[in-house]
C-alpha cells in the first residue's frame, strides 16, 4: 500500500506518522510506533563494542551500563565544528540524525511491506541553509536524497490548518528546555514563518503568541488558531481565538509532516499539480535530484573577553612594576646588601656565644717543689 512517512526529531524524542492511500485518496495520519512503550523514541544513539548503532528506546536502555556510549541532544548539534566523539570514532551529527531516520524508515517498511513514496524530515525553525544542506547532504548518502526539510512549527501548523487565505496563527512548541513560540502568516506560498521566540517559559508561551500576533497588527481574536505541540502543559482558561491540541501533543510535529508529504501527491484536474503542492515544492519541500552543494558556513558572532582583574600587586613586586629600572635595581642591590649584613651579624654574635673562658685554678703551683705558699686567707 502506497504511503508517505513525516519524522519529527525533537532534542529528546523521535516520533513519526504515516499517511496511506487507500485507492480513493490519502487517509488521516496515523503514529508509527517508535518506542518500546509508546508510538515516541528517544532520540539516542549507542555505539556498541562491536561497532554497532542502536537507536531509540534500545539505545537509552543500553546506555544505562555505559553511558559513555550514549550520544543525545545531537540533533540540534548540526553544523557545529565539533564533531560528536565516542569510543575513539567521530560521528559527525548530521550523519546521527540521518540514522534515526534510517531506523524510522526501517520500523515503516516493516509494517507497510514497501518503503515510504515521500519522507518529511522536520528540523528546529531557526536553522539556516548551511545546516539543512548539511542535512540534505546526510539524509543522501543514507539513502533518501528526495527527502524534505521543513520547520518544526510549519509542520505543526499542517496538522490542524491549511494555507488558505491571509490568515496569521501561532504555535507553541513545549520542550524540557522551555517553549519555542511562532507565529507564521499563509498566503501564495504557503505558511511562513514571522517571528520566533525560544527559551520561553512554558507557563508563559501561549500569552507571548498573543503578544507576537499584536506586535505584528494581529489581534488574538482574529488568528486562525493556536497549536500547541510537544509535551504541552494543560492552559488554564479559555483562549481568544481556536486552540488545537491533541490528546498526544508530541506527535502533533510528525502528523503535520505527513500531511505535508502526502500534499506532494496530490493532484489537480487535467494532470497539473495543485496549487497546494506548488506552493509546498517552492517554499518548503524543494525537490532534490542531486546533492547541492554546500553553502558558506555563516559567520560566526563577535565574541567580546572582559579581561580578568588582576589582584594589585604589594611590596617589593609593587615597587618593581611601578618604578623606573634604575631606582628598581637600586632597591634590589639595598635589600641584598641588608640581607649580607644581617645574616654576618647574626652569625658573628653566634660565635661569640659559643666560646667561654676556661674555669680559674683553686690550688696554686708551688714555686719550688715541696713548698707551697698560702695567703692567709687560703690563696695564692
Amino acid at each position: 500500500m502506497p504511503y508517505v512517512l513525516g519524522i519529527d526529531i525533537a532534542s529528546t524524542r523521535t516520533t513519526a506518522a504515516t499517511c496511506a492511500h487507500d485507492g480513493d485518496g490519502w487517509g488521516t495520519p496515523e503514529p508509527l510506533w517508535l518506542g518500546a512503550r509508546g508510538p515516541a523514541a528517544a532520540s539516542a544513539v549507542f555505539l556498541d563494542d562491536d561497532g554497532y548503532l542502536l537507536t531509540g528506546d534500545a539505545a537509552a536502555e543500553a546506555g544505562l551500563s555505559a553511558p559513555a556510549r550514549l550520544l543525545t541532544g545531537f540533533h540540534d548539534r548540526v553544523g557545529d565544528d565539533v564533531p560528536v566523539i565516542v569510543g575513539g570514532e567521530r560521528f559527525p551529527a548530521e550523519s546521527l540524525s540521518a540514522v534515526l531516520v534510517d531506523a524510522a524508515v526501517d520500523q515503516a517498511t516493516e509494517r507497510f511491506g514497501e518503503k515510504p513514496r515521500h519522507i518529511v524530515l522536520t528540523h528546529p525553525v531557526g536553522w539556516g541553509s548551511f545546516r539543512r544542506d548539511l542535512l540534505r547532504r546526510a539524509l543522501a548518502e543514507a539513502g533518501f536524497p528526495r527527502a524534505a526539510l521543513v520547520a518544526a512549527p510549519i509542520a505543526a501548523l499542517h496538522a490542524y490548518l491549511a494555507p488558505q487565505g491571509d490568515v496569521t496563527a501561532g504555535v507553541c512548541e513545549f520542550s524540557p528546555d522551555g517553549a519555542v513560540v511562532t507565529i507564521a502568516t499563509a498566503g501564495i506560498n504557503g505558511w511562513q514563518p514571522v517571528k520566533t521566540i525560544e527559551g520561553v517559559d512554558p507557563g508563559e508561551a501561549v500569552g507571548k503568541v498573543f503578544e507576537l500576533a499584536h506586535g505584528a497588527g494581529v489581534q488574538p481574536q482574529a488568528l486562525a488558531g493556536l497549536v500547541l505541540a510537544g509535551e504541552a502543559p494543560p492552559v488554564p482558561g479559555r483562549t481568544p481565538c481556536a486552540l488545537f491540541a491533541s490528546s498526544d501533543p508530541t506527535l502533533t510535529v510528525a502528523t503535520g509532516a505527513a500531511n505535508i508529504a502526502a500534499r506532494r501527491d496530490l493532484p489537480q484536474p487535467g494532470g497539473a499539480p495543485s496549487s497546494a503542492v506548488a506552493t509546498v515544492e517552492t517554499t518548503l519541500l524543494p525537490r532534490v535530484e542531486a546533492v547541492p552543494e554546500l553553502t558558506e558556513r555563516p559567520e560566526r558572532p563577535p565574541v567580546d573577553i572582559t579581561p580578568f582583574p588582576l589582584p594589585e600587586r604589594t611590596g617589593a613586586a609593587k615597587l618593581l612594576s611601578r618604578r623606573k629600572p634604575l631606582v628598581a635595581t637600586a632597591a634590589v642591590v639595598v635589600l641584598a646588601a641588608t640581607t649580607l649584613l644581617l645574616t654576618l651579624t647574626t652569625r658573628e654574635a653566634t660565635a661569640d656565644k659559643g666560646q667561654q673562658a676556661p674555669p680559674a685554678s683553686s690550688t696554686c703551683a708551688p714555686a719550688t717543689p715541696g713548698a707551697a705558699t698560702t695567703s692567709p686567707e687560703g690563696r695564692c
